[in-house]
């Protein structure tokens, strides 16, 4: 009998690149760029993902040359991956010029873990607090209205979020953003 293949403990927010071409977008837009196939990842993530999907939304970059917003997601094998020993089901990265966006989604409702990831956001913050210099409230919850989610500033331009996933009330998403 095979035996199955252990979780992937995941460390942070550090996602594959998903989007090939990317560096090229400037001056090109979405013609430059494509989906990576799982198999082209990095390792671990070509034994973790199953499947990256792509959309391309042409944008004028700050030159006035054309340019793109990729929004990609990978779904990944069930139990293949865990953050702080819960599953992590997809990651999705939206990214420009202007802004970039990386999310973890999580097998789990906000309500059940909120305290254990917010302890664990909070952590993340403070090791990383003095690499971009200080900020204003940096690494201070800010919890949204209804309690249903909660920001950590972690630079002057963006933080971490987390937040129940608007498409599934049983998951989570857990982002590291930033935007002009």
């Amino acid at each position: 009998m095979a035996q199955a293949t252990p979780a992937i403990e995941l460390a942070g927010l550090d996602l594959p690149a998903l989007v090939q071409g990317a560096q090229q977008v400037s001056g090109r837009g979405c013609p430059a760029v494509r989906a990576r196939k799982p198999a082209a990842l990095e390792r671990p993530w070509r034994s973790v993902v199953t499947a990256v999907s792509m959309r391309c939304a042409a944008l004028d970059g700050p030159d006035g040359k054309p340019d793109a917003r990729t929004e990609a997601i990978a779904t990944l094998r069930p139990g293949a991956a865990v953050l702080q020993g819960v599953p992590v089901v997809a990651l999705r990265h939206s990214a420009s010029w202007a802004h970039d966006d990386q999310q973890y989604v999580l097998a789990a409702a906000y309500s059940d873990i909120a305290t254990r990831m917010g302890a664990y956001i909070k952590a993340r913050c403070l090791s990383q607090a003095n690499a971009g210099g200080v900020v204003e409230g940096q690494c201070t919850a800010v919890h949204e209205e209804g309690g249903q989610g909660l920001f950590m500033r972690t630079s002057e331009l963006g933080g971490l979020w987390l937040r129940p996933d608007p498409d599934d009330a049983h998951r989570t998403v857990l982002a590291e953003a930033w935007s002009e």
